[in-house]
């Protein structure tokens, strides 16, 4: 997706925004900021303060939204066809939800292509997507795509080399913690779980020291991770015997607020028993960073914007809730820019059209005046006796007609009478079961003399005897019979008068 893209996470305790530009070699981050939601969640105070660090103008803006408004179902399907899936989903969850499923948008992703398709099911009350949409329009913001927080992370996360086929990624905040299990490299399930990190929060603010309070502090964050962890577990042990497998992560990846804790990597490890990373995407070989974001750039608070800004629209990869009376409509002026691209590509490659035929047109003049002096090289050499050419072409089938028609009749006598129907003639009234082998033939104007060898005395009679009743001929004779040097085989010729 070239251009300038806006991502944009909005949390109930934070909203983060990164503006990439998109080209050819990848991305390039030029700016990003990130605010705390204060007081009783005013994130419309939030988006103000925002917006005066960041300016949010791009092409093309994609947005989350937080978790805790959504609702998740595992669900098996008989079919593997997405049109079939979309249309069937709605009515599968529609027994499991306590709402209507009217007032309910939906959206899915394949977790599996077995057997049977392996959907997770995600559900949002329409009137939350309306009033979401609505706030940020009010501030000039109206997402292309509206994703769920921590899916295009994990999505960029399975993309990357080294990424296990199981794994666990959580987003540790300040007030609640996004988990995501992928199973064989497939979104499996998510999940959001309220979480107490107003102590993680303070140790960002103040930092360390030495002081009784750091440490108290210290055994405050500790006992609220592995209490995480322990309902992170709960829910996994949960799952898989929904499921009926056992399973177990290969490695553990880690973001948010939580990250910023040093011990947060070692408390996941001693936990779980697994490798844990906490991830940064401004590693990405595809990801620069100018100077003037990097000062502002925070990768644990801002991933998750970042992973927005650089997801792949085209592929449909993750959920997208613009759907229905939500999808998007392009204005007119976004789509009169469009058209102006079209049009000068259009014209460009015209150009080019127009360029590669006036080429190919004089390449093929050049070669027709060459062919056309060639073929009037041919004509001189076949007909020295013609000394005025002007069509060699035309001239040349003339020249040819005139030879076929005097080949087809013998010299003198009739003319009507052609000297393929006399060797025609000739052919078949010598039995083919005769042994005579043709050596010589003259044809002139009163005779023709046939010369050949056979085997014996008696067949040369034959030939003469099947040749007197032709209508061409008034007489047949023998002019000669011998028997060849070998003494085997004996030499004949044979005259025959040609009738007028």
């Amino acid at each position: 997706m070239p251009g300038k893209i806006l991502g944009l996470d909005i949390d109930d305790d934070s909203i983060s925004a990164v503006r990439v530009e998109s080209g050819l070699k990848g991305y390039k981050i030029v700016a990003c900021a990130r605010v705390d939601v204060e007081g009783d969640g005013d994130q419309d105070d939030a988006l103000r303060r925002l917006l005066d660090q960041m300016e949010p103008e791009a092409d093309t803006c994609i947005a989350s939204i937080p978790g805790k408004y959504v609702s998740y179902r595992n669900l098996q399907m008989p079919f593997k066809d997405m049109k079939k899936i979309r249309q069937t989903v709605p009515f599968e969850i529609e027994t499991m939800v306590p709402f209507p499923i009217e007032e309910l948008l939906v959206d899915f992703t394949i977790t599996d292509r077995s057997d049977q398709s392996g959907i997770l099911a995600a559900c949002v009350k329409r009137s939350y997507i309306s009033e979401f949409l609505a706030r940020l329009k009010s501030y000039g913001i109206d997402p292309d795509v509206l994703d769920i927080r921590c899916a295009p992370t994990v999505s960029w996360l399975l993309g990357q080399v080294g990424t296990p086929d199981n794994g666990l990624f959580l987003d540790i905040g300040k007030k609640r913690t996004t988990m995501v299990l992928h199973l064989n490299r497939r979104i499996a399930l998510i999940r959001t779980f309220v979480f107490n990190g107003e102590p993680i929060g303070w140790y960002f603010s103040h930092g360390t020291s030495d002081s009784m309070e750091d440490e108290l502090v210290s055994e405050k964050i500790g006992s609220c991770l592995e209490a995480l962890c322990t309902t992170v577990q709960n829910t996994i042990h949960y799952f898989g015997g929904q499921s009926k497998r056992i399973i177990r992560p290969e490695k553990i990846f880690f973001t948010g607020m939580g990250a910023l804790y040093p011990e947060t990597a070692s408390i996941l490890r001693r936990f779980f028993d697994v490798e844990t990373e906490q991830i940064n995407l401004s590693n990405d070989v595809r990801i620069n960073i100018v100077e003037s974001a990097a000062q502002a750039w925070n990768p644990a608070l801002m991933d998750d914007a970042l992973a927005l800004a650089i997801r792949d629209v085209k592929r449909d990869q993750g959920f997208n809730f613009r759907r229905d009376e939500f999808e998007v409509r392009k204005q007119y002026f976004a789509l009169k820019k469009e058209l102006r691209k079209v049009a000068i590509s259009l014209i460009i490659i015209l150009l080019c059209l127009a360029a590669d035929m006036g080429v190919s047109h004089y390449f093929l003049k050049k070669r027709y005046n060459m062919l056309d002096q060639k073929i009037s090289e041919i004509f001189k050499q076949a007909f020295p006796d013609v000394k005025r050419v002007v069509d060699p072409v035309q001239q040349m089938k003339v020249k040819i007609n005139e030879i076929v028609k005097s080949s087809g009749t013998y010299p003198g006598g009739n003319s009507s009478v052609k000297m393929l129907d006399l060797l025609r003639d000739i052919s078949e009234r010598v039995s083919k079961s005769l042994d005579v082998d043709v050596t010589r033939m003259v044809i002139d104007p009163e005779t023709v003399r046939v010369s050949g060898s056979t085997d014996t005395f008696n067949t040369v009679d034959n030939i003469k005897t099947g040749l007197e009743p032709s209508a061409y001929f008034s007489g047949v004779t023998i002019s000669s019979a011998n028997l060849d040097r070998t003494g085997k085989r004996v030499k004949f010729e044979i005259k025959l008068q040609r009738a007028h």
